[in-house]
């Protein structure tokens, strides 16, 4: 996942090296873990007028199939959009205090990530109470699901787009030399915060009147009790982060963003002092331990990208929570 949302697991050896946390900041982190609470599904990482996806039924014998099927649909549809301009018209004009244009490729990636795909029937969980305490909802299977299996998707109703400023063409690469780059000098780093533009897209299914201000994507609404937008994001490649409305909760085939991680606690209950006796380093390593020992599934992107799926990691039973790890960076950058 993204900074925001990282939900791909990290050497514990390597953020040790990699982060150099300070004692403030470990407090920082332990005080944001006890002090806040969790959103009702805790992640940190369009519609299409079309009648080319046939409807996917409930029968899931033959899962790779499906899975197989649906990719062949979202790379077919992202040819139409390729040889229809008028079609990516809609993500185009979310582009427009862009400082940089967008390719066709980028518009029909961005224009399916952004949706949710009608009449997959993918009907094989629910939304309920978490076993996760301060969770609030989560995702629970309705039938026996296999490791390896699709269970369902993750929305993107919004999708967060981190597009790199130093992107070097074609013509500019051959006088490029990193060596030229001094990273060791102050000003390098204080150029860091100018590296990377952030522009939030919508789908065309989300009503403009549940659409939120950019501010409220990445601070929520304090008055309101809303967190961040940003809390249900999940990553799908090093650009884009899809992220779920958790109002929009009537489609079981687009359930993803409702899957929580099971280790969240051990973030949650780890106060300051516990924090600063016991090391950031061994909290690290508890919580990775006991996240990968409760999940059951992991985000992945299927059709080069075109689509996140949750699929299982292992055997999943009826009734039984469907949870994922979000990891370590989540935990350390979650404010609520």
């Amino acid at each position: 996942m993204s900074p925001r949302c990282c939900c791909s697991l990290m050497s514990v050896a390597a953020i040790a090296a990699a982060s150099l946390v300070t004692r403030s900041s470990v407090l920082f982190c332990a005080s944001a873990f006890i002090l806040n609470p969790l959103p009702s599904a805790h992640h940190r990482t369009i519609s299409i007028h079309h009648s080319s996806i046939d409807s996917i039924n409930n029968d899931h014998s033959n899962n790779d199939s499906a899975v197989a099927q649906i990719s062949r649909t979202l790379q077919d549809i992202e040819k139409d959009l390729l040889a229809n301009p008028s079609k990516l018209q809609p993500i185009l004009e979310q582009h427009d205090d862009d400082d940089r244009e967008p390719t066709p490729n980028e518009l029909a990636k961005e224009t399916l990530l952004s949706t949710r795909l009608p009449n997959l029937q993918l009907n094989r969980t629910r939304i309920g109470p978490s076993t996760v305490d301060g969770a609030g909802r989560g995702l629970f299977a309705t039938e026996d699901i296999a490791k390896g299996e699709l269970i369902t998707f993750y929305p993107g109703d919004a999708l967060l787009c981190e597009y790199s400023e130093l992107e070097i063409d074609d013509e500019e690469e051959e006088d490029f030399d990193e060596e030229d780059i001094d990273f060791e000098d102050e000003d390098y780093y204080d150029e860091e915060a100018d590296y990377v533009e952030e522009v939030v897209l919508w789908g065309e299914h989300v009503d403009t009147s549940d659409r939120l201000e950019e501010d409220e994507v990445f601070d929520g609404i304090v008055a309101e009790n809303v967190p961040p937008l940003t809390s249900y994001a999940a990553s799908v490649d090093d650009v884009y982060s899809v992220m779920g409305m958790p109002i929009l909760d009537n489609n079981p085939a687009y359930y993803g963003h409702f899957a929580n991680d099971g280790a969240g606690h051990i973030a949650i209950q780890t106060g300051v002092a516990d924090a600063a006796r016991r090391g950031i380093e061994e909290i690290i390593s508890s919580y990775v331990s006991e996240s990968v020992e409760l999940s059951n599934a992991r985000h992945k992107p299927i059709a080069d990208g075109l689509h996140l799926g949750t699929f299982a990691s292992k055997d999943i039973k009826k009734g039984e929570e469907v949870m994922v790890t979000y990891g370590p960076d989540y935990w350390m950058t979650f404010e609520g």
